[in-house]
């Protein structure tokens, strides 16, 4: 199955000697590992896009029903219309509410798009180095020299690490989404 992310795909592919090599001594698969922080940024990018389409629509939306309401606000006179301006000027911030929402997910959206962009290809670099490294070791395992089996051991051991250590820097930099888990406008009883 082929990785989201063009260079961990590209990585994986280097790492079929020593997925086998791995294989054969019954050690961590370094593929298996390197899932683990397999992303698509590009439809993260494509979804904040189309979020901040959604933001322009709704600007244009504020901006239709607030020519709207001075439309109707200026036929009317009196109490009504100051209960009217009331009403109209509640949802109008709530339209704004809702567009710089809007335009701060989209934000967010890009600016995650492209952490996990420079993670995958860094840590897509730094797996080709150590499979690079201890090639001849996963080779040589393979045709049957198990003196090679403690440095194999040792890189499948380090690409696991150099993996969890992505992802925990996902997380640890993530941390800016907590925000997005409270509603902008909240629900009234």
């Amino acid at each position: 199955m082929p990785f989201l992310h063009p260079a961990l795909d590209n990585a994986a592919a280097g790492l079929a000697s020593l997925g086998a090599a791995a294989a054969a001594i019954g050690a961590p698969d370094p593929v298996t590992a390197l899932r683990q922080i397999d992303c698509s940024p590009q439809t993260i990018r494509e979804s904040a896009r189309t979020l901040s389409g959604g933001r322009d629509v709704l600007v244009m939306a504020r901006l239709e029903f607030e020519r709207g309401a001075h439309s109707a606000e200026r036929k009317w006179g009196g109490e009504p219309a100051a209960q009217f301006r009331g009403s109209a000027d509640e949802l109008d911030a709530h339209y704004r509410q809702a567009a710089e929402a809007a335009a701060r997910t989209a934000s967010v959206g890009l600016d995650l798009a492209d952490l996990l962009d420079r993670l995958a290809d860094q840590t897509a670099a730094r797996v080709m180095l150590i499979a690079e490294g201890v090639s001849p070791a996963a080779v040589a395992l393979l045709a049957g020299d198990r003196s090679a089996e403690p440095a194999v051991r040792e890189a499948c051991g380090t690409i696991a690490e150099a993996v969890a250590r992505g992802v925990a820097t996902i997380g640890e930099a993530t941390t800016f989404l907590d925000a997005f888990g409270t509603p902008v406008l909240q629900e009234e009883n």
